[in-house]
């Protein structure tokens, strides 16, 4: 089988294993995990205040408890490292958070990229569109990157 055939069909595969977990509690915590590592890889980061970063916001936000927060980052990080795109992921948080969770959300992102002292461009621009992807106004965006960065 040609390899652009075996792309699709693992693509449709991955897309009816997420339509079966559409019940999934964790569903929505996963997704945001997903997009706050990508954001904690996008430069030369990675360290462990960005994962601390991550871990408060996806306690604060889904009140996991500690061993159910390891097993999810640990996944979300599977995801993130397999991933093609963000935007089904963006799509879960759009029709599962309301406007104000998703600014929340963004607010997160900009910590994570605060959260080594810069924000380069790349991170700025990943968390620009990942905002847009979420619906979240850009005013709010800016907003949420002024209240997240450095005093």
């Amino acid at each position: 089988m040609p390899d652009f055939l075996q792309n699709l069909r693992d693509l449709l595969h991955d897309r009816d294993a997420a339509d079966r977990r559409a019940d999934d509690p964790h569903a929505l915590p996963r997704a945001a995990a997903v997009l706050l590592l990508e954001i904690s890889v996008t430069d030369a980061g990675g360290d462990e205040a960005e994962r601390a970063v991550i871990e408060r916001a996806i306690r604060a936000r889904f009140e996991l408890p500690a061993e159910d927060l390891d097993a999810l980052l640990r996944e979300a990080e599977r995801l993130r490292e397999d991933a093609v795109s963000l935007h089904d992921y963006t799509h879960r948080l759009r029709t599962g958070l309301s406007v104000d969770e998703r600014a929340e959300l963004v607010g997160w992102l900009w910590r994570v990229a605060w959260a080594d002292g810069e924000v380069g461009r790349h991170e700025e621009h990943l968390v620009r569109r990942l905002a847009d992807l979420l619906g979240v106004p850009h005013r709010e965006f800016i907003r949420r990157k002024h209240e997240a960065g450095p005093a």
